[in-house]
């Protein structure tokens, strides 16, 4: 009986946990990622990277570092990666901001459950339109997430592939956003 309650407990915390994720996550969780709003892409010198895991991420082996460094060689030949300083210099400061946020079961990894939230956006300095004298420091101008559970023992792959998938989504739309749209003539 102790047994089928315990088995019990742990179902419920990995459906308590994906309702978590899930709820937390945006309406359209996949992405924000579209065609009409890939013109705040356009014209960029470069983005500047900065990656955030929680702790949870990192004891699970996907540290902010490393993620870091595998992001910039993903993105090496997409887009012109700048330094913080260039970054500021920049028109708008656009930066890239990937963050990384896991959660364990409620009896922690001896559950086997995580929750992951993988968010990739891009930030930008913005000023409004119809008021001029109005400006943010960050406006998020481009995003994508994706959000999941799985056995802990798979949550570094499960997090990697995630994390590609939306870097390789990004670099598309820079690039689509950046295309030379005229031929010769």
């Amino acid at each position: 009986m102790n047994r089928v309650r315990a088995s019990c407990r742990a179902v419920v915390a990995r459906a308590a946990i994906l309702a978590v994720a899930v709820a937390g996550a945006p309406a359209a969780a996949s992405a924000q990622a579209t065609e009409w709003n890939g013109y705040t892409l356009e014209d960029l010198e470069g983005i500047y990277l900065r990656t955030e895991a929680d702790a949870t991420c990192e004891a699970v082996g996907v540290s902010a570092a490393t993620v870091q460094s595998e992001a910039e060689a993903t993105l090496f030949e997409a887009v012109t990666l700048l330094t913080e300083q260039e970054m500021l210099e920049a028109a708008g400061h656009p930066e890239l901001r990937i963050t990384l946020q896991c959660s364990e079961g409620e009896d922690g990894a001896a559950s086997g459950a995580l929750a992951y939230s993988v968010s990739v956006r891009v930030q930008q300095a913005a000023q409004m339109i119809r008021d001029p004298q109005i400006t943010l420091a960050e406006a998020v101008t481009w995003w994508s997430t994706a959000v999941g559970s799985v056995d802990a023992s798979d949550a570094e792959e499960a997090l990697k592939s995630a994390i590609n998938a939306k870097l390789t989504e990004f670099a598309e739309a820079f690039a689509a956003a950046n295309a030379d749209e005229g031929g010769p003539g």
